[in-house]
């Protein structure tokens, strides 16, 4: 089953509430069955990864990074639940991702973005389907959960699918000039040192690592993630007031992540640690864990950006919101997702479903990915449990 307890039991010795010297605000009560109910709305329960992304299109569209949230909800559902299978939602997910490893079908296995997009905005559009590092990470992140679930034929079919994603990254001249996995495995997004992708998926390849039957592969799986977190030790930042870690977005550019993109480099440190990442005690958990509570106003409110750049005003989406409550439920208890959670119920609609941004904000709009993020969340924190069940 998912390797977490002992980790767990580490942040709840380490991680309190409050962050260095700073006191953070206890978490709020949420309604989270309701706000459970409000996500399902609107959800393509046929296509639960289809609808509006967050990229230049007012089209529906299939998002790999959405049903692999679905996948991952429904995993965490069944672990609430105590079950051996998931529900039928989160099955159809997975079964979209098996089945669509190669949407440009250029033979190569992994996940992208359906809709062409020019992600540094340097005039290299990338086509459609481009597999993206940040994609197939989160994608392999839910396929290898789905492990515990499923029968020996779905198990060996999950594995080889991963294998062939994960084959492209362990190539040495597949790193950008830091040495760090690419942002994507486009020659011209490779000159970008892109931190929050490269250590996510960084994560995973260790995962993999502990799984993979050629000792070959396991050893080139590690060096890969070894490079990366390597790179992101040399260029480690810390907060003044909280002595907590954080990176900036890319070696490229002097601004630190926002709250989404430092939730996944979270994500990949903690994964790299809890499957015996080689330089894992070189990483002060603590602080890394720590810079969530950043993003926390003194009154308890929730800022996109951390305090520490506090010209930005800019609110959180939903997405910002979700990643750092499943993050807080699954590393530090259920009842600290509220800290982010907490927020949520303004950007909710009337007639069911959520913003990207709060009510009110100019040019807001429905976003289906960010609604998957939002039920994933709200399964990380225990709001899909049935009482006595089993």
């Amino acid at each position: 089953m998912f390797k977490l307890s002992l980790i767990a039991i580490i942040f709840l010795a380490l991680v309190g509430c409050d962050v260095g010297n700073v006191k953070a605000p206890q978490p709020k009560e949420v309604d989270g069955r309701n706000m459970l109910a409000n996500v399902l709305v609107h959800v393509d329960r046929q296509n639960p990864g289809r609808g509006l992304a967050d990229y230049p299109s007012n089209e529906s569209a299939d998002v790999p990074k959405s049903y692999a949230m679905i996948l991952l909800g429904a995993q965490a559902e069944a672990r609430s639940n105590e079950r051996t299978n998931i529900n039928e939602m989160g099955v159809k997910a997975g079964n979209w991702l098996m089945e669509h490893a190669d949407a440009n079908q250029d033979g190569v296995v992994g996940w992208g973005v359906p809709i062409a997009w020019d992600a540094y905005g340097d005039g290299s559009t990338n086509p459609a389907n481009t597999e993206y590092t940040i994609s197939t990470a989160i994608v392999v992140d839910a396929l290898l959960g789905w492990l515990d679930y499923v029968d020996e034929q779905k198990k060996q079919d999950i594995l080889r699918l991963v294998d062939l994603a994960l084959q492209p990254y362990v190539a040495t001249d597949m790193r950008t000039p830091a040495g760090l996995l690419p942002y994507s495995l486009l020659l011209h997004d490779r000159r970008y040192d892109t931190f929050n992708s490269a250590v996510y998926l960084a994560g995973q390849m260790q995962r993999f690592s502990e799984l993979a039957n050629n000792t070959s592969l396991k050893e080139q799986l590690r060096q890969a993630a070894d490079a990366t977190m390597g790179a992101l030790l040399k260029n480690k930042k810390q907060a003044l007031k909280s002595n907590t870690w954080f990176w900036n977005y890319s070696i490229q550019e002097n601004s630190p992540n926002d709250l989404p993109h430092a939730g996944y480099v979270i994500e990949g440190v903690l994964t790299y640690a809890q499957y015996n990442g080689r330089l894992a005690d070189q990483f002060d958990i603590n602080g890394v864990f720590g810079h969530l509570m950043d993003f926390v106003n003194e009154d308890g409110s929730v800022r996109g950006w951390p305090v520490f750049r506090s010209r930005i005003k800019t609110p959180p989406r939903l997405y910002d919101l979700s990643i750092a409550a499943q993050l807080m439920c699954r590393f530090k208890g259920d009842g600290y997702g509220g800290i982010f959670l907490g927020e949520v119920d303004h950007y909710v609609l009337p007639n069911g479903g959520y913003l990207k941004y709060p009510r009110g904000t100019d040019g807001n709009r429905q976003v289906a990915e960010y609604e998957s993020y939002l039920y994933r969340a709200l399964m990380a924190c225990g709001f899909g449990k049935v009482a006595n069940a089993k």
